[in-house]
Order: structure tokens, then C-alpha cells, then sequence
């Protein structure tokens, strides 16, 4: 099934939908708008493929989950997909990506894709592998039955978004985790030591749309309600796209005396489309990636009934 990235992505750069084996019907959206191929914007300014990052290929759904760092408009952009194929066609494309922060709502590490930590590509014994199972549950876990136990992280499991390990500043870490790790220079910056928080979003529509169990893969995507807020230490003026059931733990984060002669974002309701890729072996989660595409307040997802 991954010989489908391949010509995908060649379509793309050859700007050529004519490449692809599409079904008689064939439905494709980019960034949640649907269109035809040759009215998209990666037929229209993908030039090169940079870096192929993870791909998940789930033959029983039907599925192939691939992300990227291709050249979009002259930079680099993160892009991933879903694509699914029926009788050797490919029936759907779900296509997202990111050409600047604001559209993955914090950070955007496309040059990291391909050179992800070692833990996503070491090899799993045969005795650690976890099931179909096991994984379809815990795809489930991040949106749907959010009160399903988790296993335990793995040491070297970190939070990585959108291609590339995030780096918090460490002042803004420790006001977010209610925690103080002792003083440190605004530029400090600390990596966040886990895969999954346990205040995670809930979503009873997403889908887990592959699984692999020789890769211990599993991806699941849903759609998050959330806002636009200000993300301001002393060393930083920004913004960042927050799950409204994360809205006042990130409040704590914002201290009245780093607004003060400032211009910061004010609050915008969004909503955003996040997918969740997650490695599990030795009875543990061991990486967890999310990429995220923001879209318009309210906002469904056409691939959802």
C-alpha cells in the first residue's frame, strides 16, 4: 500500500492529478475544504519532498497515513495525509498542511520530519509487539474513551508536534505544569518528558483510521474546540492554539506583569483538526506525535457522518 505515498507525492510535485489511480468517485479535502485535485493548493505549489516522515499503512481499514516535510510556495511546510484505496484506487485523500505556525497553532518543525528521535524507528521484539488490539484501543483512548487507562510512557517519550520535539521556555513550563523546577533565564527552554496528558481533549467522532502492528503504530484523528490565546513569558510574545478543556490551566501560564506594555492576541474562538500518531511496545507508550490544522470555529468534519 505505501507504493501509494509515493505517487501522491510525485503528483503533487509533477502537478499532475493525472498520475494518480483515482476511483470513478473520488472525494478529497485540503485543510477541511473539499475540492477537486486540480484545484488544490499542493497541485498548484508542492516543488520538492524535503523528508518522508512516518507512514502507516493499515491494509483491513483500507487506510495510508503519511506525514511530511515537503517545499510549499518556496519554504518548508509539515503535510500529512490519509489516503484510502478500494480495489487497487484510491477513493479518498485527506490532505492538511501547515506553511506557518499560525496554521498548526504553535509550532511548525517541518525540517525535523525524517529525523525523528531513535525510539520511533528501533526495531521491536517479537515478545514486546502489542497487538491490533491493543493498539486500536489505544487509539481510541486519546479521544473517544479518554478514561481508559494509559499505559505507562516510556523513558525516552517526549511531546512532539507538528514534525519536531516541542522545547517549552522553562518559566512557562513550570507555571503551565503547576511545578517549580527552580529559577532559570528567560530563554531556558525544558522538553517536555511525556506522551499523553491526562487532561487530553475528548472527541465520542474520532476516528482511528490505521493501525500496524510490525511498526506498533496506531493513528487516530479528531476535532478539538478550543481558542486562540496569548502565550507570553518575559522572553516571549506569541500565541497558541489551547483545547478548551485546557483553557484555565493555561490562564495560570500568563502573568499580569508580562501584559503590561504589551500587544498580545486576543482570545478567538477556533476549532482544530489534530491527529495523534502513537508508538507502542514493551507494554509502553514510547513516542506520540500530534499534527494540527486549524479551522473555523464550530466547524465539523465532512469525514464524519
Amino acid at each position: 500500500m505505501k507504493q501509494y505515498v509515493d505517487l501522491v507525492l510525485k503528483s503533487m510535485v509533477e502537478k499532475d492529478p493525472g498520475l494518480l489511480p483515482l476511483a470513478d468517485r473520488y472525494r478529497a479535502t485540503e485543510n477541511s475544504i473539499p475540492g477537486a485535485l486540480n484545484m488544490l493548493t499542493a497541485w498548484r505549489l508542492v516543488s520538492r519532498v524535503n523528508a518522508l516522515g512516518p507512514v502507516v499503512a493499515d491494509e483491513e481499514l483500507g487506510n495510508i497515513v503519511m506525514t511530511a516535510n515537503l517545499e510549499i510556495g518556496g519554504a518548508p511546510a509539515t503535510f500529512w495525509a490519509r489516503i484510502a484505496v478500494a480495489d487497487d484506487r484510491i477513493t479518498e485523500l485527506e490532505l492538511f498542511h501547515a506553511k506557518s505556525r499560525g496554521e498548526g497553532g504553535y509550532v511548525l518543525l517541518a525540517e525535523e520530519i525524517g529525523n525523528e528521535p531513535a525510539v520511533w524507528k528501533s526495531a521491536i521484539p517479537e515478545s514486546g509487539r502489542a497487538t491490533r488490539e491493543e493498539l486500536l484501543a489505544l487509539g481510541r483512548a486519546i479521544f473517544i474513551d479518554t478514561a481508559a487507562p494509559m499505559p505507562p510512557e516510556g523513558d525516552d517519550c517526549v511531546v512532539m508536534e507538528q514534525g519536531g520535539v516541542v522545547h517549552e521556555f522553562a518559566e512557562f513550563h513550570d507555571l503551565l505544569m503547576g511545578v517549580d523546577t527552580g529559577p532559570h533565564a528567560p530563554e531556558d527552554t525544558v522538553v517536555m518528558p511525556y506522551g499523553l496528558a491526562p487532561f487530553r481533549p475528548s472527541d465520542p467522532k474520532a476516528r482511528v483510521v490505521a493501525a500496524d502492528v510490525e511498526q506498533g503504530l496506531v493513528v487516530t484523528i479528531g476535532m478539538v474546540p478550543g481558542y486562540i490565546l496569548p502565550t507570553v513569558t518575559s522572553a516571549a510574545n506569541i500565541s497558541a492554539f489551547v483545547p478548551a478543556s485546557m483553557r484555565e490551566m493555561h490562564a495560570r501560564s500568563v502573568l499580569p506583569k508580562w501584559l503590561e506594555g504589551r500587544s498580545v492576541i486576543d482570545e478567538i474562538e477556533v476549532m482544530c483538526v489534530s491527529m495523534h500518531v502513537l508508538r507502542m511496545f514493551d507494554g509502553k507508550l514510547q513516542a506520540s506525535e500530534m499534527f494540527n490544522s486549524l479551522t473555523g470555529a464550530g466547524a465539523r468534519s465532512v469525514w464524519v457522518d
